[in-house]
C-alpha cells in the first residue's frame, strides 16, 4: 500500500509539471521534474518497507507471547522461534531455555519421588511381613500360657497391632504419593471405558457400608442419574469416590459441632445429570470448614489445623489426588459449607459427545438436598 501511495505522488508530480510544459521549458526543470519524480518512488519503498517490517515485528511479538501463555499454563514442550538472530530472536532463546530449565528440574523432582517411594515401599513391607509373624508368636504364646502371666506378655501384642497400624499408615501416604505423582505430573489416565456413574457410586458405598456401620454413620443416597454413562478409567474414578468416603469418616469422626455436642455422623451420596454434565456430591455433618479453607482445600500437602491429629494422620494429598483425577477426567472438583453444618464436595464430570451451554452452571448451589441430613 505504501509502495503504491509513493507511486501516486510521483505520478500526480509529474503530472503537474507536463500540465505546465509550456511554462517550464527549461532543461533544469525537467530534470526537477524526473528528481521529484524518483524521490516519490523511493518514499513509497521505504514506506513500504517500514510498515512490512513493522507487521512482522507484531507477528513475532503475539507469536512470543502466545509461547510465554503456554509455558506459564505448563506446557513445556513448546519453543520459540530464534530466526532471525535479532533482539527478538535472543528473547525466544532466553524462554527456550528457561523451559529446559524448568523441564529438567520438574524431571527431577519427578525421579526423587519416584525412586524415594519405591525404596521406601520394599523395607515397610518386609516390615510389615515380620511384625505380623511376631504377632502370630504373642498370640500363640499367650493362648499357651498359663493364666498367672504378668503384663508384658498381654502388652507385646497391643505394640505390635499399634506398629502394624503405623506400617500401614506409613504405605497408605507412599500410595498417595505416587498418586499424586501420576495425575499431577504425567496427567495420564490407565484407561478409557463406558462407566455408568450410579452404579459406580453404588458399589463403592456398599464396599465401605461395613466401616460406615462400625463408625456408627447414616448413610443415605440419591442417585439421581439412571443410565447416565461416562467415558473414563473406572478404576481410577472408583478411588475418587472411596477417598471421599473416607474423608468423611476421618474427620467426622469424634468431631464436635458447632455447639459443643458430638457431630451427628451421616454421609449422603447424590448424583445427578445437570446440562453436559453428570454431578457428584459426598455431603456430611462433620465440623466443615470456612470458605477459605474450602478454596484451598484442594492444593497438595494442605491441612487444616483440625486435621493435623494422629487419629486422622493425614497427608493433605487425598483431595489433591481427588481434584487431579477429575480433571484428568475434564471435569472440575469444589468444596462448598453445608448450611447447618458439614461440607459438600461437588464433582462435575462431562458427558461423552454432549456440548456445554454458553451459560454455565458450574457455580450455581444444587436446589435442595443441602439441608435435609
Amino acid at each position: 500500500m505504501a509502495l503504491a501511495l509513493g507511486s501516486l505522488v510521483a505520478l500526480a508530480v509529474a503530472g503537474l509539471m507536463v500540465v505546465h510544459w509550456t511554462a517550464l521549458a527549461s532543461a533544469r526543470l525537467w530534470i526537477v521534474v524526473g528528481l521529484l519524480a524518483v524521490a516519490g518512488f523511493l518514499v513509497g519503498v521505504m514506506l513500504s518497507v517500514a510498515l512490512g517490517a513493522s507487521h512482522a515485528v507484531g507477528a513475532r511479538v503475539r507469536q512470543l507471547r502466545e509461547i510465554a501463555g503456554d509455558l506459564g499454563s505448563g506446557d513445556l514442550s513448546v519453543r520459540a522461534p530464534i530466526e532471525p538472530f535479532d533482539d527478538l530472536g535472543s528473547l525466544g532463546l532466553a524462554l527456550n531455555a528457561m523451559a529446559d530449565r524448568v523441564a529438567r528440574v520438574l524431571q527431577a523432582q519427578k525421579d526423587l519421588l519416584s525412586g524415594v517411594s519405591h525404596e521406601l515401599r520394599s523395607p515397610l513391607a518386609r516390615i510389615a511381613v515380620a511384625l505380623e509373624l511376631i504377632r502370630q508368636e504373642f498370640e500363640a504364646a499367650r493362648a499357651a500360657a498359663p493364666g498367672g502371666e504378668n503384663r508384658r506378655r498381654e502388652a507385646g501384642p497391643q505394640l505390635l497391632t499399634d506398629i502394624l497400624e503405623e506400617v500401614a499408615l506409613l504405605e497408605r501416604h507412599i500410595q498417595r504419593l505416587l498418586e499424586a505423582q501420576r495425575v499431577g505430573v504425567d496427567r495420564v489416565l490407565v484407561q478409557r471405558a463406558n462407566i455408568v456413574l450410579d452404579e459406580l457410586a453404588a458399589t463403592v458405598l456398599r464396599r465401605e457400608q461395613n466401616r460406615l456401620d462400625e463408625q456408627g454413620f447414616v448413610v443415605e443416597a440419591q442417585f439421581g442419574a439412571p443410565g447416565q454413562v461416562l467415558s473414563g478409567d473406572a478404576n481410577a474414578l472408583d478411588r475418587v469416590l472411596s477417598t471421599l468416603i473416607q474423608n468423611v469418616i476421618e474427620h467426622t469422626a469424634d468431631s464436635s459441632a458447632p455447639s459443643g455436642t458430638q457431630a451427628a455422623k451421616s454421609l449422603r451420596v447424590e448424583t445427578e445429570r445437570v446440562g453436559a454434565e453428570l454431578v457428584v456430591r459426598v455431603l456430611d455433618r462433620g465440623p466443615g470448614l470456612t470458605p477459605e479453607q474450602c478454596s484451598r482445600v484442594f492444593e497438595a500437602f494442605y491441612r487444616t489445623d483440625a486435621s493435623r491429629t494422629r487419629n486422622t494422620g493425614g497427608t493433605g494429598l487425598g483431595l489433591y489426588v481427588v481434584k487431579k483425577l477429575t480433571e484428568a477426567h475434564g471435569g472440575s472438583a469444589r468444596a462448598i459449607p453445608r448450611p447447618g453444618g458439614g461440607l459438600m464436595i461437588e464433582l462435575r464430570l462431562p458427558l461423552p459427545g454432549v456440548k456445554m451451554a454458553k451459560e454455565t452452571v458450574r457455580m450455581k448451589l444444587p436446589r435442595g438436598g443441602l439441608g435435609d441430613v
